[in-house]
């Protein structure tokens, strides 16, 4: 029996008589680097399209399949790759500091992402200082934020605040008295006895946590006279 022309263009729209098979192409292909907080956890997604739907495996480089770990680690049916927060005590290098692949295969063929380099840190407190700077009168002066080291990789600056109620963010206006330069620093312009009353913070922010504190110190800034320097300078030299 033949089917009407009509029908039969029919079906072919609709896909009925459709069975092309397309081998699997990322939709979402995981990033190179996933770092996250130990309070926070981190899901990675990863998601093919396909005839046949692909499957989505997780494995890591030596090409063994990646499976749960009860509470640290869970390869979602979607093809996520969760893990959860956790505990200080419960963190695992084979988990938390690993490489991972995403692996879409059909019957007609496979494909896998580029690495995936995850790093959990830890959440540890810290505390910012900013010292007293020593300037010349007229001059420009320098507040740096210290971060400890242990964290210096994940805590960013993002602004600063006097103790007269001033705030300071980094910006593009280099002509201003005031400047927040990329590096994180206060810098201040055409130093005046009146900038000696008052007191500087910096504020920064985790990058994985996205917590912000302010500094535990405050600087001042120690303002002198370079006539009277000289001319002690002078008296210090004189035979």
């Amino acid at each position: 029996m033949w089917l009407p022309i009509s029908l039969l263009l029919f079906l072919i729209a609709t896909g009925w008589c459709d069975d092309t098979t397309v081998g699997p192409m990322f939709i979402k292909e995981p990033p190179n680097r996933v770092d996250f907080s130990n309070t926070t956890g981190a899901v990675i997604e990863c998601t093919a399209r396909g005839n046949p739907t692909p499957e989505i495996i997780w494995i890591r480089p030596d090409g063994t399949a990646v499976g749960d770990v009860p509470g640290l680690r869970q390869v979602l049916a979607n093809g996520n790759l969760v893990f959860p927060p956790f505990r200080a005590e419960d963190y695992r290098q084979e988990v938390h500091a690993q490489v991972y692949i995403c692996l879409a295969k059909n019957s007609v063929g496979s494909i896998h992402s580029r690495d995936v380099n995850v790093r959990a840190v830890v959440n540890q407190y810290y505390e910012a200082q900013v010292y007293d700077a020593f300037v010349i009168k007229g001059n420009a002066a320098v507040f740096k934020c210290n971060i400890p080291s242990f964290v210096s990789d994940h805590v960013e600056i993002i602004s600063w605040q006097d103790t007269l109620g001033g705030t300071y963010i980094p910006n593009d206006n280099y002509d201003g008295k005031y400047l927040v330069l990329p590096s994180g620093e206060l810098h201040i312009k055409d130093v005046g006895p009146e900038d000696g009353h008052k007191s500087y913070q910096c504020r920064t922010k985790h990058r994985l946590t996205g917590e912000t504190r302010l500094s535990a110190t405050k600087g001042r800034l120690v303002i002198t006279d370079g006539i009277n320097l000289w001319k002690e300078h002078l008296k210090n030299n004189q035979y």
